[in-house]
């Protein structure tokens, strides 16, 4: 990881230490990094305040979600910084429906080195048509790539 500004920088319930920049979250032991990962790993976090709790929703199968326990005492500021650094590897997205319930989501993020890419998310398509999944993840994909002058593959 390059050198990068610090956010916000603060205790755990365990007794670690976050590290929010820029474009990665770190867990810190003394002077040794235990845990590092890139915010464009996920689509999305939550603070719950009265337990004290971040929880953010990995995009990948491969990333397990995040789960960053500060206690209940902890201000509220720390959720706000870890939801902008999560929104800000985002570039662009657009949404569809592929069900009465089930919707796709492609979005472009910035990789921490500066590079774009898409990643595609779903929610309750378990039981949609995969053909029409495919379909629309790829009108999706190719409408975002469009829209930020990425190219067409």
């Amino acid at each position: 990881m390059s050198r990068e500004r610090t956010m916000w920088e603060g205790k755990l319930e365990d007794g670690t230490t976050l590290v929010v920049t820029e474009s990665f979250g770190l867990i810190v032991d003394g002077s040794e990094t235990v845990k590092e990962w890139p915010w464009v790993n996920y689509a999305s976090g939550e603070w719950e305040g009265e337990a004290g709790t971040f929880e953010a929703t990995a995009i990948a199968d491969d990333v397990d979600d995040l789960i960053l326990e500060f206690g209940p005492q902890t201000d509220i500021s720390v959720g706000l910084v870890i939801s902008d650094r999560i929104e800000s590897s985002i570039v662009y997205q657009e949404t569809a429906l592929v069900t009465d319930a089930g919707w796709v989501r492609v979005f472009v993020r910035r990789n921490p080195d500066g590079t774009m890419f898409t990643q595609s998310l779903g929610f309750n398509i378990d039981d949609a048509d995969p053909a029409t999944v495919e379909k629309v993840v790829l009108e999706l994909e190719y409408a975002v790539r469009e829209a930020v002058g990425m190219p067409i593959d």
